[in-house]
């Protein structure tokens, strides 16, 4: 069953946001396209940007909005191609009834591209108004880019975020004097814990991820955004120490080739302080060598995990580490 914006999927300070983001798209949009616009109250479901393309016959309008400054990712909107149409031929003054029969065609020429494109600029624009107005930190949101998208060519226009988990915002899209459409807003589940501190999953295990590379730690970070696993992040072995002494931690990834003091001798020191060493430890590395993985086990660690790694393979590794929920009791 899809779970919608009313139920706990969706936390109430991200609810809030979507709310006033689609407010703000109905009325610029209106305004926009000089007749009534409208995307109905969506339905909220956790799917990959591939889920929906595989589960959807046809042709559609893809537009890219990126999140920039003190935030990052990537908003997608997806249209069916007929409605992208509707809105690129509104915009450019074109005939009610030549609309209609490059609907029916699903004609999107060179002119109606021109229209939706400036329509994309615009409607990232908006997103951003509202994103700028709500959020605590500063946030810009920009056009990245539009394209028509379908099953052929969707792997190769989406690369690496193929496979990625977002919220999928699903709603009907409503323009007057033409068919109803749909609307989907495929929004960065990652990105609800940067904005608000809320979590989307249940959180039972603390990871304390000690990197010096900020991207590699948003990449453990995006991978287990809808999991038990919340991460904690340090860059040394100090900020280590100190989130140690005041965290209740359940797993630590432990970087090996750190500058300063490498992830062997944090180990060590893990190891042997009481409070701290009966805390599991996974050893990572980019090519390491023998001696490295031996030295590691030796230390104290209980895994190895080889770097780049996708979140199948990051799961595989500390999932015997999560720590169970809590079962209901009556007293």
């Amino acid at each position: 069953m899809v779970e919608t914006l009313e139920t706990n999927i969706c936390p109430p300070k991200l609810r809030d946001l979507m709310d006033s983001t689609i407010t703000k798209l109905n009325a610029d949009c209106t305004s926009l396209l000089g007749r009534n616009f409208g995307i109905s109250k969506p339905d909220c479901a956790i799917s990959t940007l591939g889920e929906f393309i595989e589960n959807n016959n046809g042709n559609y309008f893809l537009i890219n909005s990126e999140i920039e400054e003190s935030y990052h990712g990537n908003i997608f909107t997806i249209l069916q191609l007929k409605d992208a149409i509707k809105i690129g031929s509104i915009l450019l003054g074109s005939d009610e009834n030549d609309i209609k029969e490059k609907i029916e065609k699903e004609d999107l020429d060179a002119d109606c591209t021109d229209g939706v494109t400036e329509f994309s600029g615009q409607f990232s624009g908006m997103i951003d108004t509202v994103l700028r107005n709500k959020l605590p930190k500063p946030v810009h949101v920009k056009l990245s880019s539009c394209t028509t998208i379908n099953k052929d060519n969707a792997k190769d226009i989406l690369q690496d975020m193929f496979s990625n988990e977002y919220l999928n915002l699903s709603s009907l899209l409503l323009i007057k004097g033409f068919d109803t459409g749909k609307y989907n807003m495929f929004f960065p589940i990652e990105s609800v814990e940067e904005f608000f501190g809320e979590t989307i999953h249940e959180k039972t295990t603390n990871v304390l991820v000690t990197d010096d590379s900020i991207a590699n730690i948003r990449t453990i970070r995006k991978y287990l955004t809808n999991t038990p696993f919340r991460v904690i992040d340090s860059r040394n072995a100090k900020e280590t120490f100190t989130i140690l002494q005041k965290e209740k931690i359940h797993l630590i990834l432990l970087k090996l080739n750190l500058p300063i003091q490498n992830g062997i001798e944090i180990c060590k020191n893990i190891k042997k302080t009481p409070y701290t060493r009966g805390i599991p430890l996974v050893m990572v590395s980019e090519k390491p060598t023998q001696d490295d993985v031996i030295k590691s086990l030796q230390a104290g660690a209980r895994d190895f995990l080889v770097s780049p790694f996708n979140k199948e393979r990051l799961l595989q590794k500390i999932d015997k580490f999560k720590v169970k929920e809590k079962q209901a009791t009556l007293f």
